[in-house]
């Protein structure tokens, strides 16, 4: 019999609450009993969870409005070492960071740098993403350009290595599918940092940690907004689930209130998987 206790985490980020369900053994365990790479099952671990962690960052301090940024390079000026790509964007970050400090304005972003396509993964040019605040950046839309400053000076010009393409986030309550998107792409390799934010953002809080008998799947309270509910495993009694609780209203009731098990049927479409 296993010796330990069964734990349920809650974290909100942003609109965004998770819960997770996992043993907490009183054992000690076990040294590692060889050293090698890293197996395809842990890498695929270790994507899923930067992309829950980044997801996370984003959902605390982003939303509809803010800046998706991409940084390309002319091609007499591509570099092919990761190194040179990440000082050529920190550069441009810090000179970001000076325009909009002379409107008393702190960036407020984070930035990476990839080498594959985020939907198909095949291999393309070194170049960048980020995310940035709105505030201090003036974006005009035009039929055939958009036009991006940022204290008078033209964003690209600041960039200087090449072109620079600017979205405008979509309204959506919970950015994981952003997240996941820059985690598919960014450069990987050991001690290869996958993004790097800018200081003073929003963490994630996290509400509850209590420890409960036994495992069981995990409910969602009625009326929440889905966004994903993972595989119950019956072996481990592992369980996750990620939603958008309801607000309440003056006509909810003070106190505990009934939770739907949501079929997961109705949610496979919704899972957000890197596999």
């Amino acid at each position: 019999m296993r010796e330990g206790y069964w734990m349920i985490r809650t974290v909100r980020s942003g609109k965004v609450i998770e819960k997770s369900q996992f043993f907490v053994s009183e054992r000690k365990p076990r040294a590692p009993k060889r050293k090698g790479g890293t197996s395809a099952a842990a890498k695929d671990k270790n994507l899923n969870t930067a992309a829950r962690q980044l997801a996370r960052t984003i959902n605390c301090n982003w939303s509809a409005g803010d800046l998706w940024v991409t940084l390309t390079y002319d091609p007499a000026k591509q570099p092919t070492r990761i190194e040179d790509a990440d000082r050529a964007c920190a550069l441009f970050w810090r000179r970001l960071g000076r325009a909009l400090a002379e409107q008393g304005i702190k960036v407020k972003g984070f930035w990476l740098t990839a080498d594959k396509d985020g939907k198909t993964g095949a291999p393309e040019p070194l170049h960048h993403h980020m995310v940035i605040s709105a505030e201090g950046v003036d974006v005009r839309w035009s039929e055939d350009a958009v036009s991006c400053t940022v204290g008078g000076r033209e964003l690209a010009d600041i960039w200087g290595n090449g072109t620079i393409d600017v979205e405008e986030l979509r309204e959506q309550e919970d950015y994981t599918p952003v997240a996941i998107y820059c985690v598919r792409q960014a450069v990987n390799g050991e001690n290869v940092k996958k993004w790097h934010p800018s200081k003073g953002l929003k963490k994630p809080v996290v509400e509850s940690e209590r420890v409960v008998q036994y495992s069981r799947e995990l409910r969602a309270p009625a009326g929440a907004t889905v966004s994903e509910i993972g595989h119950y495993d019956d072996v481990t009694g592992n369980h996750y689930i990620r939603y958008i609780r309801r607000p309440r209203t003056k006509k909810d009731k003070i106190g505990g209130h009934k939770e739907l098990l949501f079929d997961p049927n109705e949610t496979d479409e919704m899972r957000w998987s890197l596999e």
